[in-house]
């Protein structure tokens, strides 16, 4: 697979177009708006915190629905871009020209990232306000922290079009929230494979599945650093920079295979 000038010419292309669409979307605009209201109301919560404990409620609570509303626009906006284009029967038109499916499906992957791209940029903005009102201030490992929850959009929105070239919405939607969830708390598989006690010790038939879960899934707890911030501990420029390249190598792999997957769909 090669992508030459005009390929890459192709591809953002269909970036544009994605991310044209998808701004004027109805469900991102709620979805930011939402957002946007959740990281003001931390102002209020941060009023009824104990005393002195306001500013930990702000970045705890940003953190947390910065984190969660980026990754559910990933999720409804992924679902449903690739089976729009079949419902409208646009795809016809699309690769009856010389677009090849692959520049189609890396097209809409960058579109969507970059809306979350958008989308993130502006939570960080607000959230940024509030913590400044609330006379706070903004520190290197806040920022450290929205490059990593853009590392995990990274990963899930990858995750969403894998399945969205492959099924229908209802499913994708289902999967990707799975695939979400279970990369959330995979941590806590890791540490119970470690221990000398437990479910996968007393089921010998259990750790296997524990060990395949463990090394299929993304762990996307690598990329929350809230609880390091709270507690002022350094999110160091390599650790970041780590972090980066698991995501970057997850999101190929599941690129490549929404890729696979599309070139055997038949739409005819």
């Amino acid at each position: 697979m090669q992508v030459d000038r005009r390929g890459l010419g192709r591809i953002g292309a269909v970036a544009q177009n994605t991310t044209r669409e998808a701004l004027r979307n109805r469900a991102f605009i709620a979805l930011s708006v939402s957002a946007v209201a959740f990281i003001i109301f931390s102002m209020v919560l941060s009023e009824l915190a104990v005393v002195g404990q306001g500013s930990r409620v702000i970045l705890n609570f940003g953190f947390f629905a910065i984190s969660l509303f980026v990754a559910v626009t990933a999720i409804v906006m992924g679902a449903v871009m690739l089976y729009k284009e079949v419902d409208k029967k646009t795809i016809y038109t699309i690769i009856s020209k010389p677009v090849r499916r692959y520049e189609f499906v890396l097209g809409k992957y960058l579109g969507l990232l970059t809306i979350l791209g958008v989308e993130l940029l502006a939570l960080a903005f607000v959230w940024g306000l509030v913590i400044v009102s609330d006379g706070g201030e903004i520190s290197a490992g806040q920022i450290s922290g929205i490059v990593l929850i853009f590392f995990e959009a990274m990963v899930v929105c990858g995750i969403a079009v894998m399945f969205s070239a492959i099924t229908n919405p209802a499913l994708t939607a289902l999967f990707t929230t799975g695939c979400f969830a279970v990369g959330r708390v995979i941590y806590i598989v890791d540490e119970m494979l470690s221990a000398s006690e437990g479910v996968f010790v007393d089921n010998e038939w259990a750790r296997p599945i524990g060990e395949a879960v463990a090394g299929a899934f993304p762990d996307l707890g690598v990329f929350n650093v809230s609880q390091q911030v709270l507690w002022g501990v350094d999110v160091s420029g390599a650790y970041v920079m780590q972090a980066g390249l698991y995501a970057a190598a997850y999101t190929v792999i599941f690129l490549g295979l929404a890729i696979f997957g599309f070139q055997r769909r038949d739409f005819v």
